[in-house]
């Protein structure tokens, strides 16, 4: 029995930490407006694409609910703090735009930052989201598709984000 239990408390000792879920239900959060995604970049438009991607998203990968701003019992605020596009592998350039490869590598990586704050106004949660995405133009990847694909990415993080604890 002691021997049970010494492995019961080892193993309780050893756990890596995780908790499920934010507790948004128990602080009263069960449904969320979503505010305009602002955009403190120079990418135009991305907070548009971002707002779109999260409307869809929220609904699927957290137990909120989207609604109203006046029914809701939170605000979720977005801000684009940051959208970089980086050249990891140069190409050859040409004079021909057909045969100019002149990025055959590159990464597109954006930070958010984003606040849930209750119908009375406390904030119930702030977090900085990161992502990056990467492309290769060689196989028909460009900064178009790693753009979509940092959009829809980082709308999940945030849907995931508000769902857990971690």
């Amino acid at each position: 029995m002691k021997l049970v239990v010494a492995c019961a408390l080892a193993a309780a000792l050893a756990a890596c930490g995780y908790s499920m879920g934010s507790g948004l239900p128990e602080q009263g959060v069960r449904t969320v407006a979503l505010d305009v995604v602002g955009n403190d970049t120079f990418r135009q438009r991305l907070e548009v694409e971002l707002g779109a991607a999260l409307a869809r998203e929220l609904p699927v990968s957290s137990d909120l609910t989207l609604a109203a701003r006046n029914r809701a019992d939170a605000v979720l605020s977005v801000v684009l703090q940051s959208a970089d596009e980086r050249t990891l592998v140069v190409g050859r350039r040409n004079v021909d735009p057909i045969l100019s490869d002149p990025v055959r590598e590159g990464a597109f990586a954006a930070a958010v930052w984003i606040r849930l704050v209750g119908s009375d106004g406390r904030v119930v949660l702030e977090r900085r989201v990161t992502d990056r995405t990467e492309f290769r133009t060689p196989i028909g990847e460009d900064l178009t598709s790693a753009r979509k694909e940092l959009v829809e990415d980082l709308a999940r993080k945030i849907a995931l984000a508000l769902e857990t604890d971690v």
